[in-house]
């Protein structure tokens, strides 16, 4: 089940800015509630796509155990919303929870 605080809220996280587009769609998810989602648009892709190459230079020249603990980081944030990720591959996919636990949890 979903936690209170979290709601889906349909937008691009880019260069850690959340950010909408112009239009919506609505998901089609294999049970319980649909969401609305911003389009992706070709100006929104090369934001992004120049935001991952910004990004680039200080992880990529970063050292092994600094990307390591960031990949830990990001492990442990995925581990923290568990349930969240569950409930939404769930309902986008139809998958039983039990499956999607066990792909999380490979590593």
């Amino acid at each position: 089940m979903l936690d209170e605080a979290f709601q889906p809220h349909g937008k691009h996280l880019i260069a850690g800015e959340w950010v909408a587009g112009d239009s919506t769609f609505k998901s089609e998810p294999a049970s319980g509630d649909a969401f609305d989602y911003a389009v992706g648009t070709p100006g929104l892709v090369d934001r992004a796509c120049l935001a991952a190459e910004d990004a680039f230079w200080a992880y990529g020249y970063s050292s092994r155990e600094d990307r390591a603990r960031f990949l830990d980081a990001i492990a442990d944030e995925i581990d923290a919303r568990g349930a969240q990720v569950t409930w939404i591959g769930t309902s986008e996919t139809g998958l039983p929870a039990a499956r999607l636990e066990g792909e999380r949890g490979r590593g």
